[in-house]
């Protein structure tokens, strides 16, 4: 078994393209925003070209290859865009809501706590409180979770707004009886359950191979956040078989 981990070290391409040629069941497992398109000032310009449909289709349509897109997005959005990518497996905001390859319908992944919305109201209303402060600066709601961008605000004023953001809201949630965690992600914190995360759906992933199939012999996390890399590295349990396991920063260019 070959596993990239620790030290960051450069992308070896040769290494990867043989570790793909070689292998007879693949996985990968690819982020939406900053990964396979841009971070833009609008988040609804980010969609997919032309092109960029046409590659996703390639790549799933070889039987060796499941893919899946693992977005902090919200399911509409993805549905939108991507839904047309029927071999494609989508995830929205951060594992809560999956669409099986060749499926059509979303189902909701349930985890303990997920049902307690009654936090919301409190975080948004701190939330509405910065968003009044620096210009540029918007709150998008999620089912689930809750983010506040800054990533059209001037520099400093919208890092220094987030420093006090976090800070204020890690204090409330401490008072709070939900389970909650503040992400502080690219230009943007996030307020969404403990359980919520990345390494959930990844690890669903992973592990339905062994009821069903024979596992992956080739795995490729890509991410470009902090949702990303730490999630995407902790939580999946590699089979034993498992020959070529890959997580790759976009933002870093380099495994990790």
């Amino acid at each position: 078994m070959s596993l990239v981990m620790g030290k960051p070290s450069l992308l070896d391409f040769s290494k990867l393209a043989n570790d793909y040629l070689s292998s007879e069941a693949r996985l990968f497992l690819l982020d939406w925003d900053g990964t396979l398109t841009a971070i833009v000032g609008d988040p609804e310009a980010a969609v997919p070209t032309a092109a960029d449909i046409e590659i996703l289709e390639k790549l799933s349509s070889n039987p060796k290859n499941d893919l899946w897109i693992i977005s902090g997005r919200d399911s509409a959005f993805l549905q939108k865009h991507l839904g047309s990518l029927g071999s494609v497996g989508l995830s929205a905001e951060h594992g809560a809501f999956v669409r099986l390859a060749n499926h059509t319908d979303w189902q909701s992944i349930s985890v303990p706590g997920w049902e307690d919305t009654t936090w919301q109201e409190t975080i948004m209303a701190i939330f509405e409180d910065y968003t009044a402060k620096p210009q540029g600066s918007w709150i998008e709601r999620k089912s689930i979770a809750i983010s506040w961008h800054y990533r059209n605000a001037l520099p400093d004023i919208g890092i220094l707004n987030s420093k006090e953001c976090m800070d204020q809201i890690e204090r409330c949630i401490l008072q709070m009886p939900s389970n909650l965690e503040v992400i502080n992600g690219k230009m943007c914190l996030e307020v969404r359950p403990r359980n919520l995360n990345k390494g959930v759906i990844v690890r669903s992933i992973i592990m339905s191979y062994g009821a069903r199939t024979a596992p992956p012999d080739f795995v490729l996390c890509m991410g470009d956040d902090v949702t990303d890399e730490g999630e995407l590295r902790a939580k999946v349990k590699q089979p034993n078989d498992l020959r070529a396991f890959q997580t790759c920063s976009r933002l870093s260019g380099v495994p990790v």
